[in-house]
């Protein structure tokens, strides 16, 4: 199959999210790409890609057949990177690895491995990909005329890649007098492309990085919480195109979110006010956010900002991620939040708080909440929080007494979800079966009540049972 061919499937083909790779391997734990005349290559980043720093490649070629295999001429082999992101690629000029090389063989063994020699990609020149292009002599050119000619080079690996997942491929190619020629492509290379210093990348790079890291939390859910991670590695620079996303209200609300978690991880004046500010915004997963991730600024602005509207109880979402923020980042709630939040009289807002819990992925130090919820006088509330309690698996005197104590309670649902997350967290297979007569029933609350003054003494306060 053609070449270019080959990568335009590459290129069409969905990409997983891509890993740092390690460094170069011993030659038996490479990955290696497809036999080709009983010959195979491979590529393999050296150390963690940097922009702006080296990103070393190293390469070899391999005899995978029972004969030896014919080489070129040291001078006549090279090779060259495909370079993936997303739907835009790029290759570079030739690598001529064996140029000058002394000792160069003419045949490889059966199973030999030789290294070539590794290059710093980086300074390497780049070209925009074109499906169309033809490939002459195993590379290719621009034709013009029926003539090939180079094309204009889109500047330097380093200048082309922006920050994030790079897929590479290397192509090799093999002119062997005799023989034929031979081209080799290795297996896809996955590899993340960090910032290293920021400050210290010319201004004209700077304002590309931040304009792509601004393009890509508009783009989709998935790119904006990339960009999100790479917003954060650029620290206090990226603030102010941080902050013009989260108030844009023409802006994707993914992206907005992502925007304000990122401002919430970087920190500072500008990102306490710019959250203070989100707090009211129209758009309520913008709010939400703003609540749950500003909590990790500890700043007394915005700290006082949102207790006066989470205590208000006027929004509901809003109050609830503010607890679910405090039991995260601070381990306790404010007197006050709590009463308005989870003592409210208005059961939706108790509602909202237990329905937030349970659909943002409940730990430990959302337990004192739950089992106060899991006691509410509300069943769907109770039906809810026992349902989150079973989520998170703790066994400890405290829980299982607080669905001790609901198990009664009316609300057939709410029964139901109880005696599961018991069952869950004890082992003891006791389902509550709605179908069942009022006298089973009674008899599978009763059964419950008995075990546990029968065991709760072997459980511990904060502790599971011995």
């Amino acid at each position: 199959m053609h070449v270019l061919t080959l990568v335009a499937i590459w290129l069409a083909a969905a990409a997983a999210p891509a890993q740092a790779t390690a460094p170069a391997t011993a030659p038996a734990e490479r990955q290696w790409g497809q036999t080709n005349a009983g010959l195979s290559v491979s590529a393999a980043p050296v150390g963690r890609w940097l922009l702006a720093r080296r990103m070393d490649v190293d390469f070899a070629i391999r005899n995978t057949g029972k004969l030896p295999a014919t080489l070129p001429p040291a001078d006549d082999l090279f090779g060259y990177l495909l370079l993936a992101q997303g739907k835009t690629a790029h290759y570079t000029e030739k690598i001529f690895h064996a140029r000058g090389q002394p000792g160069w063989p003419a045949r490889l063994a059966e199973g030999q491995v030789l290294q070539l020699r590794a290059v710093d990609v980086s300074e390497l020149k780049a070209f925009a990909y074109n499906p169309r292009l033809p490939l002459v002599k195993g590379y290719p050119l621009e034709t013009v005329g029926g003539q090939p000619r180079p094309a204009a080079p889109a500047g330097s690996v380093g200048e082309v890649l922006k920050p994030g997942p790079v897929r590479v491929k290397y192509v090799a190619y093999l002119p062997r007098p005799g023989e034929g020629a031979v081209s080799l492509v290795s297996s896809t290379i996955r590899v993340d492309l960090g910032l290293a210093d920021f400050g210290k990348l010319p201004a004209d790079r700077q304002r590309r990085i931040l304009d792509d890291l601004a393009a890509r939390l508009k783009k989709d859910a998935w790119s904006a919480k990339l960009a999100h991670g790479d917003a954060v590695q650029i620290g206090r620079p990226a603030a102010a195109t941080l902050i013009s996303i989260a108030a844009d209200t023409e802006a994707p609300y993914f992206g907005r979110m992502w925007a304000v978690a990122a401002l919430a991880d970087i920190g500072g004046q500008e990102a306490a006010a710019a959250l203070i500010a989100c707090l009211g915004d129209a758009d309520p997963g913008v709010r939400c956010a703003a609540a749950y991730h500003g909590l990790k600024l500890r700043s007394e602005p915005f700290d006082k900002a949102l207790n006066q509207r989470a205590v208000s109880a006027e929004d509901a979402g809003l109050s609830a991620w503010a607890i679910m923020g405090y039991l995260k980042f601070r381990k306790q709630v404010p007197p006050e939040l709590l009463k308005a939040g989870v003592e409210s009289d208005e059961w939706r807002v108790r509602a909202a708080v237990a329905e937030t819990l349970a659909r943002g992925n409940p730990d430990r130090s959302h337990l004192p909440i739950l089992r106060r919820l899991a006691q509410d006088s509300n069943p769907q509330i109770r039906r809810t929080a026992a349902r989150a309690i079973g989520y998170v698996g703790d066994r400890c005197f405290e829980t299982i007494a607080a669905l001790i104590a609901a198990l009664p309670m009316q609300g057939e649902d709410a029964r139901h979800s109880v005696a599961g997350a018991l069952s869950a967290l004890t082992g003891k297979k006791w389902p509550y079966d709605q179908s069942a007569s009022l006298e089973e029933k009674a008899v599978i609350v009763s059964q419950w009540q008995r075990w546990w003054e029968m065991n709760k003494a072997s459980y511990r306060k904060s502790e599971p049972p011995k």
